[in-house]
């Protein structure tokens, strides 16, 4: 958008002279659950980059190249899980979670 902002063709905006823009009232706004085009824009990038480099398989071959790079992997997956979940239980609730680990790392 220039600096002046004469360009702006939204018919959801009004349109002031010599000053910025202005939405009118009643405006809808982005749409809810709408994704910010730069965040959209990032995701594909990284989606196109992701098959360019094998997709699941080559992630797969490069993570059993090394400890290190398994590591990588699941720190990456784990990132991506929710942090909070809400549950609610009637009775007794038991939750075990164990750390497996299949490879022993060089000493």
């Amino acid at each position: 958008m220039s600096k002046n902002h004469k360009d702006t063709q939204s018919p959801y905006v009004k349109k002031i002279p010599n000053k910025r823009p202005k939405f009118k009232k009643g405006n809808p706004g982005k749409p809810k659950g709408a994704k910010n085009r730069i965040s959209r824009t990032i995701k594909e990038n990284i989606e196109e980059t992701f098959q360019k480099l094998g997709g699941v398989e080559g992630l797969v071959k490069w993570a059993n190249k090394s400890n290190s790079n398994r590591e990588k992997v699941y720190s990456w997956y784990f990132s991506m899980l929710p942090k909070n979940v809400d549950a609610n239980v009637a009775g007794d609730l038991t939750l075990t979670i164990k750390r497996i680990i299949t490879d022993k790392r060089p000493d």
